[in-house]
């Protein structure tokens, strides 16, 4: 199986590839899939931030549910930094109440972050990397798991560093908010490691099981 552990196209699933839909908003509308749910802080609104919490929590009892987030922290959105770190917490929270893997939006924000998740028991997956090695070697080092999407189709060295730096074992990849095929992104991947594909494709299957708790 080919896993797609973040995306934000509804598409319909193949035989061969299961994809994890993400919603931030309009939390009634429940995709009849795999998906994850959290408040983006790109589009935390005081206002409404409550309700919204509300919402989220009573998502987590649905079985398709695999995750809380995206979620996390953004040093260059508008959104009060007080309220991104209280939204933040407080999904941190519901992750580890419901034992929840945490799905995170992280940007030049990772010494923030990961102190703040320095607690956390449930698994932990950093998505959309597209930093310098020296910026995300601390998420390596502290066991949790990297999400790599379209960088890998157009790959700077910087990103082949990161990719190469990073273990099989703490290994996810995502077509996000791509048109992408999440085939092509295991056949680039493979090709940058210099492996066959099939040991991408089986290692994710273990990591994919390992997090989400089950076989599907």
């Amino acid at each position: 199986m080919y896993y797609d552990i973040h995306t934000h196209n509804i598409t319909q699933q193949q035989s061969d590839t299961i994809s994890v839909f993400n919603i931030y908003t309009d939390f009634e509308k429940i995709p009849a899939d795999f998906f994850t749910a959290g408040l983006h802080p790109w589009y935390i609104n005081a206002a409404t931030v409550n309700n919204e919490m509300l919402q989220l929590e009573q998502l987590l009892a649905n079985p398709q549910l695999l995750a809380v987030g995206e979620c996390g922290l953004d040093k260059i959105t508008a959104t009060n930094w007080q309220l991104q770190t209280e939204v933040f917490t407080q999904q941190i929270n519901l992750a580890s109440a419901y034992k929840k893997t945490l799905i995170i939006h992280c940007v030049k924000a990772f010494t923030e972050t990961l102190a703040m998740l320095k607690a956390v028991k449930t698994p932990v997956i950093f998505h959309g990397i597209n930093n310098k090695l020296s910026i995300v070697q601390p998420v390596i080092k502290a066991g949790h798991y990297l999400s790599f999407g379209k960088t890998l189709l157009q790959p700077n060295p910087a990103i082949i560093e990161i990719f190469l730096a990073t273990p099989l074992t703490q290994l996810f990849l995502e077509t996000d908010d791509t048109a992408a095929d999440i085939k092509d992104v295991y056949k680039y991947a493979a090709k940058i490691r210099n492996i066959d594909e099939k040991e991408i494709v089986l290692q994710l299957e273990e990591n994919f099981n390992k997090v989400f708790h089950a076989r599907y």
